[in-house]
């Protein structure tokens, strides 16, 4: 069984999509701001991670950090990682921008 990260040892650094969660650690990312999503089954962080293209519209839209309820309810339950979302959605998708550098 795969563990289920505490708010001890969770570390957005480290986090990889698919890291199950307590709902401490979805309540911790709640409290750092507004949330962008808060609803049944899905939490995002209200301050945007980064922005990528959408592909379906072709217009930069922010990714907001993001969990999903998989067991339980929002209290007691067992929450996935999700990785950098779009706001509403609970799958990473799109294409990070180009950047132009100096060299």
């Amino acid at each position: 069984m795969q563990e289920i990260k505490t708010p001890e040892n969770f570390r957005y650094k480290s986090a990889k999509v698919g890291d199950l969660v307590t709902a401490d650690v979805v309540m911790d990312a709640m409290n750092i701001m507004p949330p962008a999503t808060m609803r049944l089954g899905c939490a995002q962080v209200g301050e945007p991670y980064s922005h990528r293209q959408d592909p379906d519209t072709g217009w930069l839209r922010p990714t907001y950090a993001t969990f999903r309820c998989i067991e339980g309810d929002w209290i007691n339950g067992v929450w996935e990682y999700c990785g950098n979302c779009f706001r509403g959605e609970t799958e990473e998708r799109g294409i990070d921008p180009y950047y132009v550098t100096a060299g």
